[in-house]
């Protein structure tokens, strides 16, 4: 019975083994990877915190146009008591006029507890305040809009180019067996006596080059892939793979006609609509000062209640007397000279709009000229992969035949690695240029305010 118990422990063990040694990291697409981002991402969640921020800053704003309650309370010790000088001759007529009496005022110990509350009744500072809080607000949501697009942006830069080196392998990984298989083929005919020395030595040659090359293609995909994780908010001992077919089999890919369509609005960019709120926000700050000239208006009402005794408060003796007193009111004030200070105010308010309207039409210059230059590139890239495409299939043709006539004894082995390296250059080159594809598409995706269509 325990051996078949110890059996059946063992079977689930091994079993359990067994799975966990065939689990590895899921390949990630590119989606995928930008939630993780819109997720992790150290600089959004600081964004979205500044958003918090805000939202707090305008329930502060708001609080001002509240009913305002404060209760005071204090104990005090009149050690020595408040002394009033008075003619005597106000208690006794016969007195000579230059006699005077002093009298303490109060008893040793009092005490009082006051409630205050004022409603601010009429302040057009605070209003246009609020009007001003919630405007930043809008400000910092765009903030994390932005925020996201450029963590797209180079999130996707990133994912791209850890693919582009993931297809470089394969490529030299399906080259290296290739010329290996090659080698042994050679190398069999060289103890057969029909093959040279030299040209096992020239396969071996080929074979150690592509090996550093994968070697070195592996040192920089390890380094990306990091700088793609910590991107994205994860730990860099964290193993991922990506997933992305476009890369592995580039013949797949297919021009977006909609993409360079000139169809976009500068209104649409998230720099418009942030340099259209802190228009916005001046605006506001030079209404907030140019309200400081009306009067302000305000209730409030006070009730105190009082006690005085000769003895603590605490004591048996103490026989205190208690009294209250309650007032209430109106306060107006009105503004009448500052010595311009609201005035000087107001003009650098103005002057910082205006170099926000600088900035605003530099802006959509700038952003005409990026759209421009990234419609040109994208264009540029994809008539360069179009036609790499077709120089990789006439350079597998090249290699194919040659192949076959050095099998047959016709080529000599220098044809062979001849094609064999114009192969892998053909095919490197087509990579590289469908990366190129990719990061002129990122970038005017980005210029055209859709960055977030990658998302999709």
């Amino acid at each position: 019975m325990k051996l078949k118990l110890f059996a059946f422990l063992m079977t689930v063990i091994l079993g359990l083994t067994s799975v966990y040694a065939q689990e590895g990291p899921a390949p990630y697409s590119l989606k995928q990877i930008l939630d993780i981002a819109l997720k992790n991402n150290n600089s959004i969640i600081k964004a979205k915190y500044d958003y918090e921020e805000g939202a707090a800053k305008t329930k502060q704003v708001k609080s001002a146009a509240l009913p305002q309650v404060n209760i005071n309370a204090d104990l005090t010790d009149n050690v020595i008591r408040q002394a009033f000088v008075f003619p005597r001759s106000l208690g006794d007529p016969n007195a000579s006029p230059d006699d005077y009496i002093v009298l303490r005022a109060g008893m040793q110990y009092s005490t009082s507890v006051t409630a205050q509350a004022t409603q601010q009744l009429f302040n057009q500072s605070v209003l246009t305040g609020i009007k001003a809080a919630k405007a930043s607000e809008e400000f910092y949501r765009n903030n994390i809009v932005r925020t996201e697009e450029e963590v797209i942006q180079q999130t996707s830069t990133l994912f791209y180019q850890v693919a582009s080196l993931q297809a470089q392998r394969e490529v030299l990984q399906s080259n290296f067996d290739q010329t290996n298989k090659n080698l042994k083929i050679t190398s069999e005919r060289y103890e057969n006596g029909i093959a040279r020395k030299l040209d096992v030595d020239r396969l071996k040659v080929s074979l150690t080059n592509i090996q550093t090359q994968l070697r070195t293609i592996d040192d920089n995909y390890s380094n990306i892939l990091n700088q793609l994780k910590l991107s994205i908010g994860l730990d860099v001992n964290t193993p991922i793979e990506i997933s992305e077919p476009l890369l592995s089999d580039s013949s797949t890919y297919q021009l977006n006609s909609t993409l360079v369509a000139n169809d976009w609005n500068f209104e649409n960019k998230i720099e418009y609509k942030q340099l259209s709120n802190q228009i916005r926000l001046y605006d506001l700050e030079r209404k907030n000062f140019s309200a400081g000239y009306f009067p302000t208006l305000s209730a409030y009402g006070n009730y105190t209640y009082n006690g005085q005794s000769n003895s603590f408060f605490l004591s048996s003796s103490a026989n205190p007397i208690w009294f209250d007193i309650a007032s209430i009111g109106l306060k107006l004030s009105v503004p009448v000279f500052d010595g311009f200070n609201k005035s000087a105010h107001i003009q650098q308010s103005k002057i910082r709009r205006m170099k926000v309207e600088r900035d605003l039409a530099f802006t959509k210059q700038q952003s005409n000229m990026e759209y421009l230059n990234a419609s040109k590139s994208f264009e540029t890239s994809y008539a360069s992969y179009l036609a790499q495409k077709e120089n990789v299939a006439l350079a597998n043709s090249v290699y194919d035949v040659t192949l076959q006539n050095y099998n047959e004894g016709v080529s000599p082995l220098t044809d062979l690695l001849q094609a064999e390296s114009s192969r892998i250059e053909a095919q490197s080159q087509l990579i590289e240029s469908l990366l190129k594809v990719k990061q002129a598409e990122i970038a005017l995706l980005k210029a055209k305010g859709e960055i977030k269509n990658l998302l999709n």
